[in-house]
């Protein structure tokens, strides 16, 4: 089988008369990392979208392992990846029930405890004395847990970790989350994505720096893409946008 997992050739996407993506054409390497980056309203999210088959292209062909994507069950797509987008999803549910999405006796505790770990969650849980048996939200019950922001997000990676698909779909992981957060789960860039194939949108380019190819998106076109050094040598929108950011 080729390395090469997924493909999209001239894919293009609108919404009404907007065209969000425009003839992008992509490869993606089995267990290579990539980033995805660009100012809001790019194309980033949408692409990773079209890719898990979330939404339709107004014209192109996306491919998984050579296999046009229309041609293949939408399970069989959706078990190819582990995703966590914007729009966040916390059941009323026990805390193991909601990372694993699975009824209780078919939950693996220990794999609960490493992904808690990995995300970065598990030591407030720890510090605040929350089982795993303890519920969420307060829809069910008064004493629910409820989680900020960057703990959400945290645990919305621990729930795309649990899942543990081939493929590893991140839209801005670390945008609710604290500098020094920030900078803890990308200290876990490798042993998140180990063994995976991973696809992650971030605008802050502290993140880059891990990827093997980065893909510079704006007014949906790839504009710039290599590994960072490559971006940096090309001195264009990239270097800009990362001097700008890490200039003192």
């Amino acid at each position: 089988m080729s390395s090469i997992i997924l493909q999209a050739h001239s894919l293009t996407k609108k919404y009404r008369h907007t065209v969000a993506l425009d003839h992008i054409d992509l490869q993606i390497e089995k267990g290579k990392i990539y980033g995805f980056i660009g100012q809001n309203g790019a194309g980033k999210t949408t692409l990773l979208k079209l890719m898990v088959g979330m939404y339709e292209p107004v014209s192109g062909v996306i491919r998984i392992n050579g296999t046009d994507i229309t041609k293949i069950r939408k399970k069989d797509i959706y078990e190819l990846y582990s995703a966590v987008f914007q729009d966040r999803m916390i059941l009323p549910a026990m805390i193991d029930e909601n990372i694993a999405l699975k009824p209780k006796y078919d939950i693996d505790k220990n794999r609960i405890k490493e992904v808690l770990r990995l995300s970065g969650l598990y030591e407030y849980l720890e510090e605040n004395n929350i089982s795993a048996d303890q519920y969420m939200t307060r829809q069910l019950t008064e004493d629910g847990i409820f989680l900020s922001g960057g703990q959400e997000q945290k645990f919305l990676l621990a729930r795309a970790l649990y899942k543990d698909a081939p493929v590893l779909l991140l839209d801005e992981p670390t945008a609710s989350l604290d500098p020094i957060s920030e900078q803890e789960v990308y200290v876990k860039y490798e042993e998140l994505c180990k063994n995976k194939t991973a696809l992650f949108i971030s605008h802050r380019l502290a993140s880059t720096q891990f990827s093997d190819r980065i893909l510079f998106l704006q007014e949906g076109h790839i504009i710039e893409q290599g590994n960072h050094d490559q971006l940096i040598d090309m001195n264009g929108f990239y270097a800009n946008l990362y001097k700008s950011q890490f200039s003192s």
